[in-house]
């Protein structure tokens, strides 16, 4: 009876597993880690095992949306892993959340579970309204190596931005990454890749024809020789539907032109203004004849009587409030500014047109073959022979000035007669420019007292604007010495123009006193005469790089520096004059004695492009180990016998 006992205990154990293994999908031995290959092993902190995705076109306004991924993590810096965050709005619906974790072994430790996760609107700092939400989950274990898996899945009800595929999403090792689309047989679909050499596996099954696009054991990247953009080192791919509807708006993807005679039309009617603003349209620009004036004066009274809020109602992620709501509440988003500030130039009978771009630290060619959906902000253009470009989301930038966010973008202008592609500006280094102008004495202790001038010009004053526009007195002084960078340096004095009024020049006038400035040794005194920036970074001997080497802007830095030498003192030893030219820039350094009374030093650097490519990253790190050697120069004073 005994044995009967515990026979029916171990049975019912086993019945108990079964039903739990049922319940949670049960163990996987796919993650078990001796299945991961050798290569991808080697110094993994973590693995993604599966990152895959499947996109199922239902009609020109449904769709379904699966993901699942999986990682292996071996050490606690990876844990990171187990945190997804999901936003969902009416149009884009959160079916189905599961996450797993699995040991070692690929057995399951644990679900995803409710307290795992939290669910919130998705409200950004600048949003009033959104009706869209956060769903966040997180999923952990102690015990290492373990594999997380989450799978999740979304309906679609109305879309633009069909998904992309990107074969790598990070830098850490990667098994397989796969991207399915499922279309209606009849069909055909809209993509694009960035590279020529991948095609899709096209099958057909049944009523449907399935893409199939995979990526197979990709080895772990160093950033540096990945850089600091994920994108230049993947396989990316994009999609977009020819005909869609989203909200009761349908419309084509399948031009340009067709494509922003749909976002046009979402205007239609919302450029109508109170007889409030139009009395003071008339008021402020009707004496005026330059026509460049009447904008700049618009374009101000703009400025000061908005704000930049977010406002993300049902269609409203595309359509804009109307210029009224705009006037009379005194705020909106990029859409509503914008349309606003069309409307108030129509009024004073100046023609103006909203317009598309994708917005972001980087800047990546503008797809001229594939028109999609692919832009996150709304500005104003004025076509002129010196064509305008408005943002009008930002209060203090100054007039016709455009920031390196959205710069040397290709664009897409919603015009009456459809979609039409311009480019806005590219800058240049010396339009780029930071000046900074110095005297400084020093005394035979080693001490000094010195006078500095810093002006900023360009895509180089939006650093100081956007630092301190808002800013108390306090928190302007401390970033005032923060921003100087130069160790133990006391701000006895400072003042700032060009901020309150808009200038696209900013300037900073001190007076620093520096107690340590020169290393005493005996008779002699020793310095670098680079006092304001010297560059330390030396970029890596990787054995290949893989991605171009990115800027924000093309810029130029010129530094002057006066220094009185201390009575009784002469130069003993100064550094030889550098001159560095690249294909991408230039840097020129240089000191002078002037009897033995001073000494001058004056440097200049200048980035020429926005990126270098990845086939000139020995140049590049020659040029910059070479500046480093040269800022790091010193000056040797000694004292006359």
């Amino acid at each position: 009876m005994r044995h009967r006992s515990i026979f029916c205990f171990v049975l019912l154990l086993l019945v108990e597993s079964i039903l739990y293994s049922a319940s949670t999908g049960g163990d996987n031995p796919k993650y078990d880690v001796s299945n991961i290959p050798a290569a991808l092993l080697k110094d993994a902190d973590a693995v993604v095992r599966d990152y895959s995705i499947r996109f199922e076109v239902k009609n020109k306004q449904s769709a379904v949306y699966k993901v699942k991924q999986a990682v292996t993590v071996f050490k606690k810096e990876k844990r990171d892993y187990g945190y997804l965050g999901l936003s969902y709005s009416k149009f884009s619906e959160l079916e189905d959340l599961d996450g797993t974790i699995y040991n070692a072994q690929g057995k399951v430790v644990r679900e995803l579970e409710k307290n795992d996760t939290k669910d919130h609107c998705a409200y950004s700092g600048y949003s009033l309204f959104e009706d869209s939400r956060m769903r966040v989950a997180e999923l952990y274990n102690d015990q290492y190596p373990y594999t997380v898996e989450f799978t999740y899945e979304y309906s679609y009800d109305g879309y633009l931005n069909w998904p992309e595929w990107m074969s790598r999403t990070t830098l850490d090792p990667i098994e397989q990454s796969r991207m399915e689309v499922v279309i209606p047989k009849g069909d055909t679909l809209r993509y694009w890749c960035n590279s020529d050499s991948v095609q899709p596996n096209i099958s057909i099954d049944g009523s449907k024809k399935v893409y199939v696009w995979e990526s197979h054991d990709s080895p772990k990247l160093t950033k540096e020789a990945a850089g600091n953009e994920i994108e230049d080192v993947a396989i990316v791919v994009h999609l977009a539907p020819s005909q869609f509807e989203f909200g009761d708006y349908p419309g084509d993807m399948r031009t340009w032109k067709d494509f922003g005679t749909w976002d046009y039309s979402l205007t239609k009617g919302r450029d109508l203004l109170p007889e409030s603003a139009k009395h003071d349209v008339h008021l402020l620009t009707d004496t005026i004849t330059n026509i460049r004036v009447k904008i700049k004066i618009l374009y101000e009274y703009m400025q000061k009587r908005s704000r930049y809020i977010n406002v993300t109602l049902g269609i409203g992620g595309w359509q804009p409030f109307d210029a009224t709501y705009a006037h009379e509440h005194a705020y909106g988003d990029c859409k509503a500014l914008s349309n606003y500030m069309v409307a108030l130039l129509k009024e004073a009978g100046i023609s103006a047109f909203a317009f598309d771009v994708k917005s972001g630290k980087v800047s990546y060619p503008f797809i001229l073959e594939f028109p999609s959906a692919n832009f996150n902000h709304v500005m104003v253009c004025i076509p002129m022979r010196d064509t305008l470009w408005l943002e009008c989301t930002n209060q203090s930038i100054p007039f016709g000035h455009i920031s390196s966010s959205t710069e040397n973008r290709g664009v897409l202008l919603l015009t009456p007669e459809g979609g039409i592609v311009a480019h806005t500006p590219r800058s240049t280094p010396r339009q780029n420019e930071q000046r900074r102008n110095a005297t400084v004495d020093i005394s035979s202790l080693g001490s000094t007292i010195a006078h500095v001038t810093v002006t900023r010009r360009g895509d180089q004053q939006d650093y100081v604007r956007d630092a301190l526009f808002d800013e108390s007195p306090e928190e302007r002084e401390r970033w005032v010495i923060h921003d100087l960078d130069v160790p133990n340096a006391t701000l006895k004095q400072y003042s700032i123009y060009g901020l309150e009024s808009h200038d696209l020049t900013i300037g900073i006038d001190m007076q620093i006193m520096l107690p340590r400035f020169a290393s005493v040794s005996g008779d002699r005194l020793f310095f670098q005469p680079n006092l304001m920036e010297r560059k330390t970074y030396v970029p890596p001997d990787v054995p290949q790089r893989f991605a171009p080497i990115r800027y924000e802007y093309p810029y130029h830095d010129a530094d002057s520096i006066y220094y009185k030498l201390p009575f009784g003192f002469r130069a003993e030893s100064i550094p030889t004059e550098v001159h560095l030219q690249s294909s991408f820039g230039d840097f020129h350094a240089k000191t002078l004695a002037l009897g033995d009374t001073a000494i001058v030093y004056t440097r200049s650097f200048e980035i020429r492009e926005y990126f270098i490519p990845a086939k000139n990253y020995a140049e590049y790190r020659k040029f910059y180990t070479d500046v480093v050697k040269s800022d790091r120069a010193q000056v040797v004073l000694v004292r006359k016998k």
